[in-house]
């Protein structure tokens, strides 16, 4: 008998899977370079699919092994989602010629933010499976630096969005698509966020608790604002013009658009 965790990985499943395939396309067929947003998108997919599994798999038959690796998976899970979002501005170098040099120096310094924090919340969640205290307590303060560090991370992000809405007559129709669909993912980003942060560090308070809590809050702090976030940037993959075949640093779409390109770009 499924528990009220165990259909949410279920619907969970049922949601990413189709996502997959969309993020596949976007990546591998309608975009070329830069594509990170929809690769990190894809990623981002294919670990929620793999947490939905394992948390049925916990609830079913519970060990602490598997305890750990669901609530990694779904707590740096979500660091690939906030990657997507470099991903998407990233685009917006690539098609603006006049881009500040600091605002290249900062998402310089947010991609190195991002990895540390991924690698700090990693440890720190595999410390916290630990028979011994000391390895307990230093995994959690791992994991609360390593959510810190991902913060530092978005505000990086959020301050080369805000340059960018300084300049938003100047830039091209398709930056601008994009610039406003981050927008409109950034508020459900940071409930997110905000849950990541009280099931991390109220873990003794049920009620943030991933996989034995109640479900209300997961559901509408947790997936229900990933799944927003998702769709939203899986939209903009399709609204904004295909870059396939490009090749140089300038060509136009079928659409006449303007496409920016740096064939060093991923």
């Amino acid at each position: 008998m499924f528990n009220d965790h165990s259909k949410a990985s279920i619907a969970q499943i049922v949601f990413y899977v189709p996502v997959t395939i969309m993020a596949a396309y976007l990546a591998c067929y309608r975009h070329q370079r830069p594509r990170w947003s929809w690769i990190i998108l894809l990623i981002f997919c294919a670990i929620r699919i793999t947490a939905g599994v394992l948390v049925i798999v916990f609830n079913q038959n519970p060990s602490t092994g598997l305890m750990i690796a669901s609530i990694i998976l779904l707590n740096v899970g979500l660091f690939p989602l906030i990657g997507a979002t470099l991903g998407l501005i990233r685009i917006i170098i690539a098609h603006e010629e006049e881009i500040d040099k600091r605002v290249r120096q900062c998402l310089v310094l947010s991609r190195v933010l991002f990895l540390v924090g991924i690698a700090l919340a990693v440890a720190g969640g595999c410390l916290e499976g630990s028979d011994e205290i000391s390895d307990v307590n230093i995994g959690l303060k791992l994991v609360k630096a390593g959510y810190s560090v991902v913060v530092v991370f978005l505000a990086c992000l959020v301050v080369a969005q805000a340059y960018f809405w300084t300049r938003l007559s100047d830039l091209s129709r398709t930056s601008q698509t994009i610039l406003k669909a981050m927008a409109l993912a950034l508020p459900f980003i940071i409930v997110r966020i905000t849950y990541l942060f009280l099931s991390s560090l109220h873990g003794s308070d049920r009620r943030w608790n991933d996989l034995t809590g109640p479900i209300a809050p997961f559901l509408v702090m947790g997936l229900l604002m990933e799944y927003v976030v998702v769709c939203i940037y899986l939209v903009t993959g399709f609204i904004i013009p295909p870059w396939r075949n490009v090749e140089g640093k300038a060509r136009l779409s079928a659409s006449g658009c303007l496409l920016v390109e740096d064939s060093s770009q991923v």
